[in-house]
């Protein structure tokens, strides 16, 4: 760790402060049932390995964040008390109800299959395979009418 940035980081120094924040905004800790808060997780970690793409994103959302905080308070996100910072969010969020959604969409996916996460929600930690799960057979006569219907499609 360098500067309070995690190694192999691809955030500023300044963005991580940000954005520890904001995952505990999305997901706060829950210490009476055991749940961590997203920022107690390696998001950066997650969105590395299997959201590469969403780097960028997550960035740009990031100082966007910054610079509104900026504008309207003349000091970094980091720097607000939390009623500056939930308003300044809230706001944000109202003004375009996309802000901040890759951040949200990956701190959904990287919460949710976290160990910690899985196994204070009373569920086993493990992959569902190779022990598998028990899936209900459906009723396949339901696909009777797709069936019964003339080919809607060319060969070429």
């Amino acid at each position: 760790m360098t500067d309070g940035v995690p190694s192999g980081s691809f955030l500023t120094e300044e963005q991580s402060r940000s954005l520890l924040i904001l995952l505990n905004m999305i997901v706060p800790p829950n210490k009476g049932q055991g749940l961590p808060g997203a920022g107690e997780l390696d998001f950066v970690g997650y969105v590395r390995e299997f959201a590469p793409d969403q780097i960028e994103a997550v960035q740009n959302e990031l100082d966007l964040l910054d610079q509104a905080s900026q504008s309207q308070y003349q000091r970094r996100f980091a720097d607000l008390d939390q009623n500056e910072q939930d308003s300044l969010v809230g706001r944000m969020r109202k003004q375009d109800v996309e802000f901040a959604l890759h951040i949200v969409v990956q701190t959904m996916g990287c919460y949710y299959q976290d160990d910690k996460v899985v196994i204070a929600l009373g569920m086993e930690a493990r992959p569902p395979f190779p022990k598998g799960n028990d899936v209900v057979s459906g009723d396949l006569s339901l696909l009777d009418p797709v069936r019964e219907k003339k080919q809607i499609y060319k060969d070429v």
